[in-house]
């Protein structure tokens, strides 16, 4: 039951928070961005993002094993690091 509501949810999820996330990004460089530790682990996080919805759809046509779940793992530690560090 709970994998079949994770299924059915994890793209509409994955949007909103992926737009969010550009929120966020372009209200920081309007902000003005410093070389600090939050900014530039922001920005790695960012560069690691990028790839992830590109390559669930990788996934989603079986051309891709295992990059999506590895570079959403990435991203999740580089997310953690940037929020509370």
């Amino acid at each position: 039951m709970a994998s079949r509501l994770a299924r059915r949810w994890h793209t509409p999820a994955a949007v909103v928070a992926l737009a969010l996330i550009v929120l966020h990004v372009f209200g920081a460089f309007l902000y003005g961005i410093e070389l600090d530790f939050s900014n530039v682990s922001g920005l790695l996080a960012l560069c690691v993002l990028l790839p992830v919805p590109i390559s669930g759809l990788l996934r989603y046509r079986k051309l891709d094993k295992k990059w999506h779940l590895r570079t959403g793992l990435a991203f999740a530690v580089l997310f953690l690091l940037h929020a509370f560090l």
